[in-house]
């Protein structure tokens, strides 16, 4: 009788952590899917594109005219490649937070896993760090490599240079820092989200395991 109610009683702390694992995966997907995806693939409209609404308002300024089919062309390029890292990041996440999960020892039927703060320091760094990186690394392949396509052969050189200089000023400095807070914005609502959860998830696991007729008897 005793070894049943012990079997019960660890499927219910297998059942447990699943659905903490559960939670993560589902957390993680909506943080990456949906809100750092958002930031990163291409806008609903065009007048949302900051980059390109930074070409166009230059060669406004300089009364010159740019070739918007490869503005366009560019500008997609460089979306499609960066929302691959989307799947990059969810591992990071998934991986750091289920192995506190699957290494905890329930060394009494009554602990439970706990997130806090701390424990997203170490994740979120990686995760800003890889964004850092590959938005670095594809403003410069996608971008700043290619400028050349968007100007017509008769701009003129000077006012060509000022744009070129200016956009690089741009999206290595204003834009970049501002989609890194972006990001970081949205990591700490899904972080404190995920807590939250996880404290909901905890108290349902005791209730059952204290008021249920199967485990009192153990």
């Amino acid at each position: 009788m005793n070894d049943t109610l012990e079997k019960f009683k660890k499927d219910h702390v297998n059942n447990y952590k699943n659905a903490l694992i559960e939670n993560v995966k589902n957390n993680t997907n909506v943080l990456v899917d949906e809100d750092i995806m958002s930031l990163l693939k291409k806008p609903p409209l065009d007048s949302m594109d900051v980059i390109k609404c930074k070409f166009l308002d230059l060669a406004k300024k300089n009364k010159i005219v740019l070739n918007t089919e490869n503005l366009n062309e560019m500008m997609d390029k460089y979306r499609q490649d960066l929302v691959k890292v989307c799947r990059i990041l969810k591992k990071i996440r998934i991986d750091g937070l289920n192995s506190k999960i699957v290494e905890f020892k329930l060394n009494n039927y009554s602990d439970v896993i706990k997130f806090t703060k701390k424990d997203f320091i170490d994740i979120n760094k990686e995760i800003k760090k890889t964004i850092k990186d590959y938005v670095k690394k594809y403003c410069e392949d996608n971008i700043l490599n290619k400028i050349d396509c968007v100007f017509l052969d008769d701009t003129d050189k000077e006012k060509k240079e000022k744009i070129i200089a200016d956009i690089t000023k741009f999206v290595n400095g204003i834009y970049q820092r501002q989609l890194l807070e972006n990001v970081d914005f949205k990591v700490l609502v899904k972080d404190t989200i995920l807590i939250n959860g996880t404290k909901e998830q905890n108290e349902r696991y005791l209730f059952t395991l204290n008021n249920s007729r199967i485990f009192n008897d153990l």
